[in-house]
């Protein structure tokens, strides 16, 4: 990828690659081939080189970008198939987005390229003129489509472990799901993206992964963290004397100050970001950042100065910026509802409207439809008034339901930067190796009569790739179904085992219980003691319930604080009982692990798959989801009780001691 604004935590063991015998083997087949092969090894090189600057992530000027692309184009030979597939990827994420027929025109050429796809083409071509196709698609406005393209690029970049593009896919889809609302799925896939492009050292694409994490946290309602995040960034980026993508920063910064109500602070961040986008003639840029300003002019009552900022952006922003524009009006209404203009700021409301519902940005809608019930009530017009504020409350409900159910109601995601440990750079070096010997075995096809002296060799050779392969794949598939953070079964590999566990029930008609529980307050735990005790502390519950069933594929990490015990032949009355020797057991471990001053709870949920009464072989749940429902519905009912206790589903026994 070249301009995308680009994520799984591959840790894999790696043992010695060769016996030494085949070592001593290798450089003996090497010091046969380098004298014939040093003239196309010093081009091969070259072009090596340029294609790992272009993919690096790392800042280049236009300048720098297109005498690379046409260096690339006269050094790669016409029946060099796999270089050239990258090099048409990388013109594909070089087209222009500096105004709306650009964009068009990119997602014009892509479908025509989808559409005209050789049989020779390789899976990662595909699927990266894919993620690039969706991507030109986000910035036309179809959300839809980008996301549908996100989501089968994440699928088949998975299917052919394709580390870069999981990273890549990952890291769009994210940030398109921040940007509707969607925090938990966003902060799920841009924190996995951070991890793999760590682990790459792809230094430059984890930078823009990390702004656009800051971003979720923001958007979330954590400006602190997002700030944190975002003077880490500029600190980077001002090292590396990268003027530009500092300012970007200090702009993303200045919306987490108007979050915390700093508006003066905010303004000043604006300012610094605005005159450097104006002077650098960055002029949609600067318009943004322009209405940026307004809003925390506004926030502060400074209506005639918000104006005049607003004024300025509409000259450059067009109906088809949608993202800009829609916000654009959205102030520029509240600056009229306060003026007491009331139609115009309806007038403004109906266009911003219409953009927010094209990008499906719920958010922005919220707000609009906030102020549009307001403005309907000042013009006595309560029937309106009534009905935006019903919509409003309806989609204030979605976003969310959007943000805090299915994982957690407090998600409170740390990512750590020194995760990034010594296996990752063993993987990265294995996939090295093998990439080394694919190259040299191109090398050697004018050598025919070396190679078929060396068959035996190079049959060893393969031989042992294809065993470090299995290996390797047994890794990542026990890595994907693991929770970075508590080494526990990750939702879907428990979610998976529970499905088995519920069907062998039925069939044997034996009593099958689940509990799902989660720390209490755990909210409070990270904001008064900080993550990592907060960290410390899932961990300790994770040790508690390992303890419990003796058996870690029975216990899983589902949410953000929130995990599940599966207990096959059990019957409520025990499933109870173990509920409470889990509670009992945090809490002795929390007071031996923990400050004295961090009180560590639990409170759970029981539900048993169990015939209806009166009844032998009718079951009141006909699948796991059932199930796992009615013990969700058991546990928000033990946190209604005041927390610290165990409840069970509808129509069981009490699991009161």
């Amino acid at each position: 990828m070249l301009s995308s604004l680009l994520a799984i935590d591959f840790n894999a063991n790696r043992k010695p690659f060769l016996l030494h015998p085949f070592r001593y083997l290798s450089f003996t087949l090497l010091l046969l081939l380098l004298p014939l092969s040093l003239a196309m090894a010093e081009e091969k090189t070259q072009v090596d080189k340029i294609f790992e600057r272009l993919e690096s992530g790392e800042p280049m000027t236009r300048e720098a970008i297109n005498s690379d692309l046409a260096l690339l184009s006269k050094l790669i030979a016409t029946d060099d198939v796999a270089r050239n597939e990258k090099l048409q990827l990388l013109k594909c994420w070089d087209q222009s987005t500096e105004t709306d027929t650009d964009i068009a025109l990119a997602v014009k050429n892509t479908s025509q390229t989808l559409t005209n796809i050789p049989p020779t083409a390789s899976t990662h071509f595909i699927t990266d003129l894919m993620l690039c196709h969706s991507w030109f698609l986000e910035l036309s406005g179809d959300m839809d489509g980008a996301m549908e393209g996100y989501n089968l690029s994440v699928k088949r970049a998975y299917e052919h472990e394709d580390l870069k593009l999981i990273a890549d896919s990952r890291s769009l889809r994210g940030a398109l799901y921040s940007y509707i609302g969607d925090f938990s799925a966003a902060l799920d896939d841009l924190i996995t993206a951070q991890d793999l492009y760590e682990s790459l050292n792809l230094t430059g694409w984890a930078n823009i992964n990390l702004a656009d994490m800051a971003t979720s946290f923001r958007r979330y309602g954590d400006p602190q963290s997002a700030i944190r995040y975002y003077n880490k960034l500029k600190a980077l980026y001002l090292k590396n004397n990268n003027q530009e993508q500092a300012m970007y920063v200090t702009s993303e910064i200045g919306l987490a100050l108007d979050e915390l109500g700093e508006h003066q602070q905010a303004i000043d961040h604006f300012l610094l970001s605005y005159q450097y986008f104006k002077e650098h003639q960055l002029k949609k840029v600067a318009a943004t950042m322009a209405t940026d300003i307004a809003f925390s002019l506004i926030k502060l009552h400074r209506l005639n100065e918000a104006e005049k900022y607003l004024t300025e952006a509409a000259a450059v922003i067009s109906e088809k910026d949608y993202a800009a524009y829609s916000f654009m009006k959205l102030f520029t209404a509240n600056i009229k509802f306060q003026q007491a203009r009331y139609k115009e700021a309806l007038a403004e409301l109906e266009q911003g409207e219409k953009a927010f519902r094209t990008l499906q940005n719920d958010r922005g809608l919220t707000q609009l439809l906030q102020l549009k019930s307001d403005v309907y009530a000042a013009m006595n017009n309560l029937p309106a008034a009534y009905g935006a504020l019903q919509e409003f409350v309806a989609l204030t409900k979605k976003v969310d339901d959007n943000s805090f159910s299915h994982q957690t109601t407090e998600l409170k995601v740390k990512f750590d930067t020194s995760r990034i440990e010594s296996e990752n750079q063993r993987l990265i070096e294995n996939q090295n190796l093998k990439e080394q010997e694919l190259a040299l075995l191109e090398k050697n096809k004018s050598l025919q009569h070396i190679i078929l002296l060396l068959t035996g060799f190079i049959l060893t050779i393969v031989s042992i790739f294809a065993y470090k392969q299995v290996q390797r794949n047994r890794q990542l598939q026990v890595i994907a179904l693991t929770d970075y953070l508590t080494k526990l079964p990750n939702r879907r590999h428990i979610y998976a085992q529970a499905a088995q566990y519920f069907q062998q029930a039925l069939k044997q008609q034996s009593p099958f219980s689940v509990i799902i529980f989660d720390a209490d307050h755990f909210k409070k735990i990270n904001d008064n003691f900080g993550h990592e005790l907060g960290d410390r502390a899932l961990l300790t519950i994770a040790s508690a319930g390992k303890a419990l069933t003796g058996n870690k594929d029975l216990i899983g990490r589902i949410g953000g604080e929130e995990f599940l015990i599966l207990l096959p032949n059990t019957d409520a009355e025990r499933a109870c009982e173990l509920a409470h020797q889990l509670q009992a057991h945090i809490r002795r471990l929390g007071a031996e692990d923990l400050p004295a001053e961090l009180k560590l709870t639990v409170s759970a949920g029981v539900a048993t798959l169990a015939p209806q009464p009166n009844t032998e072989n009718i079951y009141q749940d006909r699948d796991f989801a059932s199930l796992l429902k009615r013990a969700d519905d058991a546990l928000y009912e033990a946190k209604n009780a005041g927390r610290n206790c165990v409840k069970a589903a509808k129509n069981e026994a009490t699991c009161e001691n």
